[in-house]
């Protein structure tokens, strides 16, 4: 008999955990060598995880979604004629390395809620309660809704009388609200928070994005550009070509256009060695239910806005999915981050190092303008570039955004 455990591997030195999205083989299935038999998440991708050895897998000991520190079993492969009890006595002897870096396993604790001790209720008050009490009607009402006993409340009135007022000041106190309802008679529904634990892709992009906001002198410039142009373009190229695009494509071509025509911007940092790149590689951000993403469209300076078309959709649906690679979440250069689907006019983005700017694309809305002297309309779009000082200055900056400007207007 030969059995042997399958654990949550360890791809990168900050990796500390992983969430396993996807199980590629079933309980009992053979399997062989180099066979793909899972996904799982870390950082912002899904990696492939394939078998060492060939094999039967005989226990699956993770539901897809859970999340697992580096180290833990989460399957046990071996021989084909291996049976069900010695499976399960083979996994009792497991006992996981640790692997963890500084801080992972107090964070994995962290995440385990704690058992709760049993709570003690009080007894539920009644009107009873208050037959030898000086309080008035309305009083005594939402006293008894809300659980608070007479000795809890202090009467201001005469005599030692408790009011209305006397009870939802004693409510205030005790974290109780008195609702609005026939003067506060009734009593509002608490409000429990729901607590949700970040995904592995959703705490990395926090941890990422504090630290590019703490530490990269952020400065912002803004120009608003009259996109008529680029909605008359996006149509003929729908029409002649028969190929349908979006805005966002067009944008991408001309951000990889103007990076370009001013290299200086279209850099990394790493320390203090700025690296400069020949083509545009632009990241572009995408929600998905497990956080932001910003696959990468590779020479989008190379691309027709056909193809940067396909290769966003295949992108964006990998994304959402949750199948990106490592091939796809490559740095990149630059990053478009557009907002404007959502109606808002404009932002600034955070940095996504070690890349140097990014761009925040508000709504397109339509404003009064003079033209050759005279009133018109035109659409307008406000662009916000977000540039790390450290390499990339006002000049530099406003020289890209000019250039962009042009292209988007003379599309």
């Amino acid at each position: 008999m030969s059995l042997r455990y399958v654990t949550m591997p360890k791809w990168g030195i900050e990796m500390q955990q992983g969430t396993l999205t996807e199980w590629h083989v079933k309980e009992g299935e053979d399997v062989k060598k180099g066979q793909l038999i899972a996904l799982v998440e870390t950082d912002k991708i899904n990696n492939e995880m394939e078998a060492d050895e060939a094999g039967v897998l005989h226990k699956i000991l993770v539901p897809e979604g859970e999340v697992k520190l580096v180290g833990e079993l989460i399957a046990v492969m071996g021989d084909g004629d291996v049976s069900a009890e010695s499976v399960d006595a083979f996994i009792a002897k497991f006992v996981a390395p640790d692997t963890s870096i500084a801080g992972a396993n107090s964070e994995a604790k962290a995440d385990t809620p704690a058992a709760k001790p049993a709570e003690t209720k009080a007894p539920a008050i009644s009107t009873s309660d208050f037959d030898d009490v000086n309080i008035s009607p309305a009083a005594k009402a939402l006293a008894v809704s809300l659980g608070i006993r007479p000795d809890q409340i202090e009467g201001t009135g005469r005599k030692g009388r408790m009011s209305l007022q006397d009870v939802q000041q004693t409510a205030a106190k005790l974290g109780l609200t008195g609702g609005s309802e026939l003067g506060g008679d009734k009593a509002e529904a608490k409000n429990e928070p729901v607590v949700e634990t970040m995904s592995a892709l959703r705490k990395t992009a926090a941890r990422r994005l504090s630290e590019a906001k703490s530490t990269i002198p952020h400065f912002y410039l803004r120009v608003n550009v009259n996109f008529d142009e680029v909605l008359a373009a996006k149509k003929r190229h729908e029409v002649d070509k028969g190929v349908k695009v979006s805005v966002n494509d067009i944008l991408i071509k001309a951000v990889s256009s103007a990076l370009i025509e001013n290299p200086e911007v279209n850099v990394q940092l790493h320390g203090d060695d700025i690296h400069k790149f020949p083509h545009a590689d632009i990241a572009v951000a995408v929600a998905t239910d497990r956080g932001l993403v910003t696959p990468v469209v590779k020479s989008a300076d190379l691309k027709n806005v056909g193809e940067i078309s396909k290769s966003v959709r295949e992108l964006a649906g990998r994304a959402r999915d949750g199948k990106l690679t490592r091939a796809d979440m490559s740095p990149g250069t630059f990053t478009i981050s557009n907002l404007g689907m959502f109606g808002v006019d404009q932002f600034d983005a955070i940095i996504n190092p070690p890349q140097c700017a990014i761009l925040a694309v508000g709504t397109a809305s339509r404003r009064a303008v003079e033209i050759e002297g005279a009133p018109s309309f035109a659409t307008f779009v406000s662009l916000s570039l977000s540039c790390d000082h450290r390499a990339v200055d006002g000049a530099l900056g406003a020289a890209f955004l000019k250039s962009l400007k042009d292209f988007l207007e003379s599309p």
